[in-house]
């Protein structure tokens, strides 16, 4: 009993998911294909594949080359904020946060006294969110509004570049509230990594963005690269956040199921008739479902295209279930700091909602 207990109240975000999933139940018949498998396999072999990563040592070797680049805490931040940022463009908001939240945490378990660095997480974390926009592929809210609506290229980046351009912009207002200073010089060595190994773990991670990507399928790709990741060190597959992957799947059948109750379905249809009410909408949406349900939830009912695509990777930012890629990055920041979790959810939520009142007040004029 104890045991059980231990294990609901350890986690509440995944009590919680688990609670609301077992209620839709009672609002809508259950469905498999409500659960986004390729989200709950791609993410699975990502943590597998990071984890080895992370033993390998290189997450330590970034970490060191990452303060050398830095003179100040500020610089820190400014420089993994912005790689985070622009690299969410191409590797997608989850795996952004995968691979550069545990280079952040272990860059600043070397500065205890840095007063920043749950800024510096959040903000890392935003800057995945907004640059993963850029691209229909970065996540996958875009990649279903780009097919759905089957909108052009140019109508696309056009639509992107606005976000991209003020995101960008907010971002670097942001850098100047983050205190600045002086990183002394560690005078550390950097680990020695293992070539061998390091090209071998470099083909699986290929391997397995090749899925994320759709070169080839996922359902085939992952299960091989987990497979050979586990036979290359079993010791990672008992430390994959099971409770994370679980959380994914509970909010899945939650959205499918309370997608069927009618009342909702005829609310949403008289809701989303107009531009502004559209972008505020999917804002307040994604704040309870997450933006990628809310995009899935929305899209059928309302031909307002621009602004709801607008409205769900803005409605990113918010709440810590926003964006499923926040949930990702809390998990990762509580593994190294779980002592901190009520610290980060206040300054996570208080810094996200700074940055969509001002994306609001910035896109009210736009639509």
């Amino acid at each position: 009993m104890k045991r059980m207990t231990t294990f609901f109240t350890d986690d509440l975000l995944f009590t919680i998911s688990f609670v609301i999933a077992i209620i839709s139940l009672y609002c809508g018949a259950f469905s498999l294909k409500t659960i986004d498998f390729k989200v709950i396999f791609c993410l699975f072999g990502l943590m597998l594949f990071v984890k080895n990563v992370e033993n390998l040592g290189i997450l330590t070797f970034f970490a060191e080359k990452m303060i050398d680049f830095s003179a100040t805490t500020r610089s820190l931040i400014r420089n993994i904020v912005l790689l985070s940022f622009f690299s969410s463009m191409l590797l997608t908001n989850d795996v952004a946060i995968l691979t550069l939240m545990p280079i952040y945490l272990t860059i600043i378990k070397k500065f205890p006294t840095m007063t920043d660095k749950i800024a510096g997480a959040v903000l890392l974390i935003v800057a995945a969110n907004l640059g993963s926009s850029f691209f229909p592929f970065g996540n996958p809210q875009n990649l279903f509004l780009f097919s759905y609506y089957s909108l052009s290229t140019a109508e696309f980046f056009v639509w992107a570049s606005v976000l991209l351009v003020s995101s960008l912009l907010f971002l670097l207002l942001s850098f100047l509230f983050i205190k600045k200073t002086t990183i002394s010089n560690q005078n550390s060595f950097l680990p020695i990594i293992n070539k061998k190994k390091t090209f071998f773990l470099s083909l699986i991670g290929l391997f397995i963005l090749l899925g994320v990507f759709n070169i080839f399928p996922y359902f085939i790709i992952i299960p091989i690269a987990t497979l050979i990741l586990i036979f290359y060190d079993k010791k990672t597959f008992s430390s994959v956040d099971y409770k994370l992957l679980g959380t994914f799947v509970f909010f899945f059948i939650a959205v499918g199921n309370f997608s069927q109750v009618e009342m909702i379905s005829t609310f949403i249809k008289e809701q989303f008739t107009t531009n502004t009410r559209t972008f505020f909408g999917s804002i307040l949406v994604s704040q309870m479902i997450s933006n990628v349900p809310a995009a899935i939830l929305i899209a059928p009912f309302t031909v307002q295209s621009q602004a709801l695509f607008w409205g769900v990777n803005v409605g990113g930012l918010g709440t810590i279930i926003a964006s499923l890629a926040n949930l990702i990055g809390f998990k990762l920041y509580k593994k190294y700091y779980p002592s901190q979790s009520k610290q980060f959810i206040l300054q996570f939520t208080l810094i996200n909602f700074v940055f969509l009142l001002f994306f609001m007040l910035f896109f009210i004029f736009l639509l």
